[in-house]
């Protein structure tokens, strides 16, 4: 289980949604400090993860020290 599947929709809060918006209002939502650190920080774990996995999936599926080191005759 990664942690993205732990969290999976659990990136977004509600408390933090201070922009409600209104039929009439048409301007797009500025971002705040916070919630650019937020998103830096989530696509940083998705990272981190996706190089764990594939770290993971090579030294599974890659050739075997016996394999590397050539043919012993």
């Amino acid at each position: 289980m990664t942690l993205t599947e732990m969290f999976e929709d659990n990136y977004t809060n509600p408390k933090d949604d201070h922009s409600v918006p209104t039929l009439n209002d048409v301007r797009k939502t500025k971002l705040t400090l916070g919630q650019i650190n937020r998103m830096r920080l989530i696509r940083d774990v998705r990272k981190f993860e996706l190089r764990t996995n594939l770290e993971k999936v090579r030294k599974q599926y890659g050739p075997s020290p016996e394999a590397a080191a050539g043919p012993g005759f």
